[in-house]
């Protein structure tokens, strides 16, 4: 019979200076998936095809450029954060 014990388990708990990275990646990949799909939806029914009046077509056509403005909206917003982050206290900065 094979040995089935386990003979050491080791946990390494989160790192505490990396959770806030984590958690910004964490937003902005939930935000890309969501808002998106979700956007192309409401806007294509509730907007075009129930305010505006336009036929099938053309509210998926404009749908899908809603969803696409919002992805680069989303992507431009994390870029930004993304640079605003500050660099970690443990490594020294290159000066030339």
């Amino acid at each position: 019979m094979a040995d089935t014990r386990t003979t050491h388990v080791t946990y390494y708990g989160p790192d505490q200076e990396n959770i806030g990275p984590f958690r910004t990646l964490l937003v902005f990949t939930l935000l890309m998936v969501t808002a998106p799909i979700g956007l192309y939806f409401m806007s294509k029914t509730l907007v075009f095809e129930g305010m505006l009046s336009m036929e099938e077509n053309d509210a998926y056509f404009y749908g899908a450029i809603t969803a696409v403005v919002v992805v680069h909206i989303i992507l431009i917003m994390f870029v930004v954060v993304a640079f605003r982050e500050k660099p970690k206290a443990g490594f020294p900065l290159k000066q030339d």
